[in-house]
């Protein structure tokens, strides 16, 4: 469903292209969900709440991995 990047890490087009990716991966998700029943609204604010748990987590294993340390939002390599 997701393709492996085509740019090095840093690029703006490696973002432009991680966006595109993210979004036809949500809307397939949305789609699918909608066929058998969730509401379009309700499925996504259960995306964004399993999102920021997921983010919570790495920022905490982050953190644990700098010794304690949290590390501006910048320095994460995801960006």
């Amino acid at each position: 469903m997701i393709d492996p990047p085509n740019q090095p890490p840093g690029t703006s087009e490696r973002k432009v292209e991680l966006d595109q990716a993210v979004d036809y991966a949500v809307q397939l998700l949305v789609e699918e969900a909608h066929l058998v029943g969730w509401g379009r609204v309700e499925f996504l604010t259960a995306i964004l709440d399993a999102t920021s748990a997921r983010l919570a987590e790495v920022e905490e294993e982050t953190e644990l991995e700098a010794g304690g340390v949290t590390l501006p939002r910048a320095a994460y390599p995801t960006d």
